[in-house]
């Protein structure tokens, strides 16, 4: 048995990580024109960094998809790794974003939420509210005490604001399971933020989940792993650039049938490879990491704070 986080007493003794992405999140866009990754990490490398955080239970819930998460599960069992994986999937729904957790099949994107949640309690699996009053993900906001969901995500890892975390706790404590997830791009992130429930075993964790014995912990991430996040992604990128077939089969060397998550950048024209890579060099190669972090965290703080004001005064 694995030594569990002890930064706080407890009554619980399993930890779970309920939010996670992979190389499988997709792309997203800034500015837009320009693409870029939201993970360049494989499922294994995830595993591997949720068992070195003593994590029992990790839920991966990359965006709008679960190979990533049936493929981190394949290799847990395949290499009987102390640690349960659950297949999840942060799904964009017509409102909002929903994790659900305890899956079989992917759920489509753009459906009502309502509809979302219907679905996910069809396959047996547990719809969460993550990150309720985020100002840069889409979210649910007020609507979250409306619907039939299992849990609320009150400790999100990746909002480093003081402000939307404590909404979220303030205004749905009492309501449903309160539940903490790093919502880890990096590994870096990995087992940040976190769910504490009594057992081991993500049976365990779906029961602790039904009957509201759960207990948020960990903190948000800090800005250096938001640094070393923006430069992985740059690396990663001028890596697949670089060495486009070498990626491949690091992406595919432990599970074969899965589609390549990163081919998106192999398609580029070579104009656009070119302008990539020297974005990339330019980004690694230069203070810009930092600033842009720093930059990145003063408009959280700013934007989460606004947040705040904007919802206890109603």
């Amino acid at each position: 048995m694995r030594k569990s986080k002890n930064s706080t007493k407890t009554e619980y003794d399993g930890i779970a990580d309920i939010h996670s992405h992979t190389c499988y999140s997709g792309f997203s866009q800034l500015f837009h024109f320009l693409k870029y990754p939201e993970s360049v990490t494989t499922p294994e490398k995830m595993v591997d960094k949720a068992i070195k955080s003593d994590i029992d239970v990790l839920c991966i819930t990359d965006h709008n998809e679960i190979d990533g998460a049936i493929k981190a599960q394949k290799y847990a069992k395949i290499d009987k790794l102390d640690i349960d994986i659950v297949i999840g999937e942060e799904i964009t729904t017509a409102d909002g974003e929903l994790l659900g957790i305890f899956l079989n099949e992917r759920i489509p994107r753009q459906l009502k939420v309502e509809e979302t949640i219907e679905i996910i309690h069809e396959q047996g699996g547990l719809a969460i509210v993550p990150h309720p009053f985020s100002y840069f993900c889409p979210s649910l906001g007020w609507r979250t005490k409306d619907l039939p969901i299992d849990g609320v995500e009150v400790l999100n890892g990746a909002h480093i604001d003081p402000y939307v975390n404590k909404l979220a706790k303030k205004l749905f404590t009492g309501y449903f399971s309160n539940v903490g997830g790093s919502d880890a791009h990096s590994p870096k992130m990995m087992g940040n933020a976190f769910t504490r429930f009594n057992g081991r075993t993500a049976d365990d964790l779906y029961s602790a989940i039904i009957h509201k014995a759960t207990e948020p912990a960990g903190k948000s991430s800090p800005l250096r792993h938001w640094v070393y996040w923006t430069m992985e992604i740059a690396y990663g990128v001028f890596d697949r650039l670089a060495r486009p077939e070498n990626n491949k089969q690091t992406i595919n060397k432990n599970i074969d049938g899965f589609a390549d998550p990163l081919a998106l950048i192999d398609n580029l024209s070579m104009g656009e490879k070119i302008i990539a890579g020297c974005g990339c060099v330019t980004f690694m190669g230069t203070p810009l990491p930092l600033l842009c972090g720093i930059i990145g965290e003063g408009w959280m703080r700013w934007n989460g704070h606004k947040k705040w004001n904007e919802i206890t005064k109603k």
